[in-house]
């Protein structure tokens, strides 16, 4: 993790094992995959062309790539960007996790996923988050700049910038310092599935390390990459607080400019808060969500916010009456436990998740934004509702327990 104030880290970390079979500990200089953090960079690149007069961000993407679809011809270069074209994602098609994204790809293959699906909704007029949009940006950026997308950052952006630890994974590739996934399940650490970063390429198949953020962050502030006018189009908000390849919004009362990624076994979060001049990074070779949280919270204890309510003690008596055997209408289970002086609760099959009170009957959890209230009379709770992103998820006790 990385936190930086002006350019200048007041905070570079490293915890955990970048790989547990031979107990190899994670360095502030460990390459991490950053999934779709992927995505900043190749909205970089096609606002630089767009500067350069070599991509016109309302043309239709027809014209930089051939033989699409003809459903696909009202679909531009900025709807693409912004996740507004309504382009089908083909990490959802069927064969895709349990087969293809197992396998070498190529740009041309990863469309054919989708090729004979329909629009989601007519270009333009929805928001839906599409990888695809991502692969024809590069195959965009390919055609014009007349290099592979992998040249086009190396050359254009890792080199001139000094980020010798970013690139563009291959499947063949023998890297130093190269961390390793792993999920976590109940009965321990297991290795993250294999995804082959072909399968991912303009939409997520870069590597980088917590300080080559810093460098990407700090190249981002003057006109060396892309200039003001492009700068103002690429972080605007456009729908659903998107710009162009970056999530736009406020938080802890200050803008944010941001992009999480994740792949199979890896989370990251880069996040920049640049009326601040602060930036923080947090790179995990674990499925486990937390990148996301650990980055936001660093940035709110920097920007002197309240990242957690006052935590509360409740009697074990009191904790005692909560716990048993929930589940959903859909049937999955939440298993509350008491240990010690603290509640834990085991969602599906993932990990205990540590409940800390915050009144009678309300709960936070520090490793997500989840918070959990139960419901019912005193002593006969019969109802727990997780809120988390902005809904309600509601689990009924089971009988007996």
């Amino acid at each position: 993790m990385l936190v930086a104030i002006d350019g200048k880290p007041v905070l570079r970390r490293a915890v955990g094992e970048a790989n547990r079979e031979w107990h190899i500990a994670n360095t502030a200089d460990t390459r991490f995959r950053i999934g779709s953090a992927t995505k900043t960079f190749t909205g970089v690149a096609v606002l630089r062309l767009v500067d350069e007069g070599k991509i016109a961000l309302d043309h239709p993407v027809a014209k930089y790539v051939p033989n699409l679809p003809q459903a696909w011809a009202g679909v531009t270069i900025r709807m693409l960007l912004s996740h507004t074209s309504g382009v089908p994602d083909y990490v959802f098609a069927p064969t895709f996790r349990g087969r293809e994204a197992r396998l070498i790809q190529t740009p041309e293959s990863l469309l054919t996923l989708v090729r004979e699906k329909p629009l989601v909704f007519a270009p333009g007029t929805g928001w839906r988050y599409s990888n695809t949009g991502y692969v024809l940006l590069g195959m965009a950026i390919e055609k014009v700049s007349e290099r592979p997308y992998a040249d086009y950052l190396r050359e254009e952006f890792f080199k001139p910038l000094g980020m010798a630890d970013t690139g563009y994974e291959t499947e063949d590739a023998v890297m130093a310092r190269r961390a390793s996934g792993y999920m976590r399940t109940r009965d321990g650490w297991a290795a993250g599935p294999f995804m082959a970063p072909s399968a991912a390429y303009a939409a997520g198949a870069l590597y980088s390390t917590v300080g080559d953020l810093l460098k990407w962050d700090q190249a981002l502030y003057g006109d060396r990459l892309v200039s003001k006018a492009g700068r103002d189009l690429m972080f605007a908000d456009y729908r659903n607080h998107y710009g162009l390849g970056w999530q736009v919004d406020e938080t802890w009362g200050t803008r944010r400019l941001s992009h999480g990624g994740a792949t199979p076994g890896f989370q990251a979060s880069f996040q920049r808060y640049p009326d601040r001049r602060l930036t923080v990074a947090a790179l995990s070779n674990s499925e486990l969500g937390v990148a996301e949280k650990l980055a936001t919270d660093l940035a709110g204890l920097c920007l002197g916010a309240s990242v957690y309510p006052a935590e509360v003690a409740l009697a074990p008596s009191a904790l005692d009456a909560f716990a048993g055997d929930y589940r959903d209408a859909k049937g999955v289970p939440v298993k509350v436990v008491r240990q010690g002086a603290r509640l834990v609760a085991y969602f599906g099959d993932e990990p205990a998740g540590t409940l800390y009170a915050s009144g009678p009957a309300a709960f936070f959890m520090k490793v997500s934004d989840a918070q959990l209230s139960f419901r019912g009379e005193p002593g006969r709770t019969r109802t727990l509702v997780v809120h988390q992103h902005g809904k309600d998820y509601v689990f009924d006790r089971a009988s007996g327990h």
